[in-house]
């Protein structure tokens, strides 16, 4: 673990990180050492989330790996049992297929000592083609709304006492193996805004992944019916033009065929329909 040391005691140390994975049907810790090429893991605070549905847990012999093995699914399910398990002061969110930058701990450390109101920092990814993911932001800033939809959770660090006095959690809605598979970390994100917390972004690359996510199928019908529920969800009555939009953006980038623009707006329409039945249901709003 890379060392930070301060002579003030109320500073936060890299001792005071805990690594939040998630991940599903893991039976060794290969996937760990993939993650920390440049140190053994054993150095570093671990909660692993590892949802199985084979009756084979993963066991941990290591004081600072902890693991929770669920017959749960659901990405935003297994973000939520981190947080409510998570034992250090800051804790980072993390997937089993990222790559961390040697001194990524002491990054995050001292960004939040140096910046004491921020509850919630974003940093930067990396591609394995050595490029940033997205346009990020040259300074350190807060993000707006729009920006906040381009973040992805490898990014995210947080106090743990902040995001529970709040009451901040992920909505379980959204997400991989939810209802609609996407946007999970911008709804938690602007929850946090939305709920007065500093979010803050900070310049500096902590992790590597792969440039293709999950959320970058953008003509799939998992996409397209997740992303109308969001719009709905953000937007209300104006999300029937913003399908109408993103329909004719797909076919005009030849994304879809001219043959698939009725059963794709169908699937979006879906989207939005069952998201209202949720809302109605008002299972919705613990989240906000």
């Amino acid at each position: 673990m890379t060392k930070y040391t301060d002579k003030l005691a109320d500073r936060y140390q890299t001792s005071d990180l805990e690594i939040l994975v998630s991940t599903q049907n893991q039976t060794d810790f290969s996937f760990l050492e993939r993650m920390f090429p440049f140190a053994p893991y054993q150095q570093f605070n671990i909660l692993i989330i590892n949802q199985t549905s084979v009756k084979q847990d993963l066991i941990s012999g290591f004081s600072t790996i902890r693991v929770i093995n669920s017959a749960e699914k659901g990405l935003s399910k297994s973000r939520n049992l981190a947080l409510k398990n998570a034992v250090k002061k800051i804790v980072l969110i993390a997937d089993d297929d990222v790559v961390y930058k040697a001194g990524f701990d002491a990054k995050i450390v001292e960004t939040f000592n140096k910046n004491p109101d921020a509850s919630v920092l974003n940093f930067r990814t990396e591609t394995t083609e050595g490029k940033l993911f997205w346009d990020y932001p040259k300074t350190q800033n807060k993000l707006n709304i729009k920006q906040l939809t381009k973040v992805l959770s490898i990014e995210v660090a947080f106090k743990t006492a902040d995001i529970r006095k709040s009451q901040l959690c992920y909505n379980e809605h959204f997400g991989l193996g939810a209802q609609f598979e996407d946007s999970e970390t911008f709804f938690f994100l602007r929850a946090a805004f939305h709920k007065k917390l500093s979010v803050l972004f900070h310049p500096e690359t902590i992790v590597i992944h792969a440039s293709v996510t999950s959320s970058d199928e953008l003509e799939s019908d998992r996409k397209i019916y997740a992303k109308m529920a969001g719009h709905q969800k953000r937007f209300g009555i104006f999300s029937y033009v913003l399908l109408v939009k993103y329909i004719f953006f797909l076919s005009r980038k030849k994304f879809i065929s001219l043959k698939e623009i009725k059963p794709k707006f169908i699937i979006g329409l879906n989207g939005i329909r069952d998201y209202q039945t949720i809302s109605n249901e008002f299972s919705d709003q613990k989240y906000d």
